[in-house]
């Protein structure tokens, strides 16, 4: 389900609220709903977009399962490929150094 599909469905359920509504003390618990529907639907509208397929991890393509993973977009495994390919692609040799410093002179 995603953030309009949710929208949606609360707005239908703030409706279906308001119907049990009939100007007596009861009514306190259908204005507490009322308002807690209003503040989801609320935080709702200024999230970003959370589409069913965002729950994968961007290497793999297997679903992720914790919030951590979802979070960040990988599982703990590839989480751990990604971040060693990076580090070996950043890392400068001691041949490049010297290289690069015989250059200078």
């Amino acid at each position: 389900m995603n953030s309009i599909k949710a929208i949606t469905q609360l707005e239908n359920l703030k409706q279906d609220r308001l119907s049990f509504i009939h100007n007596n003390k009861l009514d306190e618990i259908y204005l507490k709903d009322i308002k807690a529907i209003s503040l989801a639907i609320k935080a709702l509208k200024k999230c970003p977009d959370i589409q069913d397929n965002s729950f994968k991890c961007r290497m793999c393509g297997k679903e992720l399962k914790t919030w951590k993973s979802i979070q960040r977009g990988f599982g703990p495994v590839c989480e751990g490929r990604y971040l060693n390919d990076v580090y070996k692609n950043q890392q400068i040799t001691m041949d490049t150094v010297l290289k690069d410093k015989g250059k200078e002179r």
